[in-house]
């Protein structure tokens, strides 16, 4: 199965006067215009998608419907575990949930840092704190996963392309 993880593109700087509640932030628009062509440079390789969730932040799920708008990916679903601020228990949280889409050809999952880059590194050399990869914003990583993926397996994918926006 292939994971594809998503970091939400740019959005506005944290502003508790326009936004009290940080989930609300939404992207800028050249955020979304640079993700947007990235996503179509990208089209081809996410033909096999069936199923994107995403962090209903505004932000992240503006760039899964971005996503879905630029690709034949499908509408995205609310992952609550990518709602997260990263950390040990979380990326085993989200590890953990993998079991249940090991029949999907690809999945995508749109969220945040350090989230995302935690779980790169705890799926390909088995620690969520080796420092091998820093998702961007707007950033795209897809790993090819070998199940199971728990702990006590070590590394269980392999990253088998990158892409980033200008």
């Amino acid at each position: 199965m292939r994971l594809i993880l998503v970091r939400h593109a740019r959005a506005y700087e944290r502003d508790s006067v326009a936004w009290s509640d940080d989930s609300q932030r939404p992207l800028t628009e050249k955020g979304s215009s640079a993700f947007r062509r990235l996503a179509k440079k990208v089209r081809r390789a996410l033909r096999t998608v069936d199923r994107v969730e995403s962090s209903a932040f505004v932000r992240a799920w503006q760039t899964a419907q971005l996503l879905h708008d630029a690709t034949d990916c499908p509408d995205p679903i609310r992952n609550e575990l990518l709602e997260g601020e990263g950390g040990t228990e979380s990326i085993e949280r989200l590890v953990r949930a993998l079991d249940a889409h090991r029949a999907r050809g690809a999945l995508v999952w749109v969220g945040h840092e350090p989230t995302l880059s935690e779980l790169t590194a705890r799926l390909v050399v088995g620690d969520s704190q080796a420092a091998i990869v820093k998702m961007r914003k707007g950033a795209i990583v897809c790993l090819e996963l070998v199940f199971p993926v728990s702990s006590a397996h070590g590394p269980s994918a392999r990253i088998e392309w990158m892409a980033i926006p200008r």
